[in-house]
């Protein structure tokens, strides 16, 4: 009895347990993230959780995945909430530059899951089609063969239906040649961009010391 309590304590003392992100823990998180890209992978979590846990900070995939989702969450909302207000300047710094980065990032893997997904339904129902009027066309020929009419024979129809298929492929492969175009250069732009962001951070820096140079200056003078 006394062991089955201690066990329930323990377990409960466990529960109770939580892992607290700092500032540092998230940056060290969203770079992670920026650099492996598990949105394409689901499998990179755990890759990530491995490399930032550190000591008695430990954490899973499931983990980084639930900071990192409740992160870019709170980002959408701040800046949603930022675009209702007029003449308010906020301080753009690391952590809003690689939550900007990993937000455009997410959202690019799902355009590209949703082009596959829908292309996957199309093909599964140009298939269907495709089998239906074939079989819809052997069946008038079978019943235009039980009169003295002119008909269609079952060759020619098959010939025809696979004509249509092959065109109907061409023009798939110049879609999806023409979206893979168009998924590169949203890339590229969004690598372009990134590197602004990067650079603006580093001159605000710059700029910052600069500053405080400055005024230990006119300190150290007076």
């Amino acid at each position: 009895m006394f062991s089955l309590l201690f066990f329930l304590q323990l377990n409960m003392s466990e529960r109770k347990k939580q892992i607290r992100f700092s500032e540092n823990d998230d940056l060290s998180l969203l770079k992670e993230v920026l650099a492996k890209n598990p949105f394409k992978d689901r499998t990179k979590w755990s890759e990530i959780s491995d490399t930032v846990s550190r000591g008695s900070f430990v954490v899973d995939g499931r983990r980084v995945r639930e900071r990192t989702n409740l992160m870019l969450d709170h980002h959408k909302k701040s800046n949603a909430e930022s675009k209702k207000k007029s003449g308010v300047v906020e301080e753009y710094d690391e952590k809003t530059a690689l939550l900007d980065d990993i937000l455009e990032l997410k959202e690019e893997e799902e355009k590209v899951k949703e082009t596959e997904k829908e292309k996957k339904s199309a093909d599964d129902q140009k298939g269907k089609d495709v089998r239906k009027r074939a079989l819809e066309n052997l069946s008038k020929d079978e019943e235009e063969n039980q009169t003295p009419k002119k008909r269609t024979s079952s060759t020619n129809v098959m010939e025809y239906l696979q004509t249509k298929v092959n065109i109907e492929n061409e023009n798939k492969r110049e879609e999806l040649k023409l979206r893979s175009e168009e998924l590169r250069l949203e890339r590229e732009r969004f690598e372009l961009e990134r590197e602004e962001r990067r650079e603006r951070i580093e001159t605000e820096k710059k700029e910052k010391a600069f500053m405080l140079q400055l005024l230990e200056k006119v300190l150290n003078q007076k």
